[in-house]
């Protein structure tokens, strides 16, 4: 069974994944924030930061 919370993705032209989890979307969004702001300052490529619930909705059928 997964855990609640919300994890930090990095998107970029090669793939995905994860950066760090949070148990509150709040803190999630926070870190979101402070990477965006730290590629903006270093640039490495296009790198977009989102914040994705752990736990999938349920599937039908």
């Amino acid at each position: 069974m997964e855990d609640d919370g919300f994890s930090v993705m990095a998107a970029t032209l090669f793939g995905r994944w994860e950066v760090a989890r949070y148990p509150t979307r709040e803190q999630a969004e926070w870190r979101v924030r402070e990477l965006r702001a730290e590629a903006e300052r270093s640039p490495r490529g296009h790198v977009e930061y989102v914040v994705r619930p752990m736990r999938e909705s349920p599937k039908d059928g």
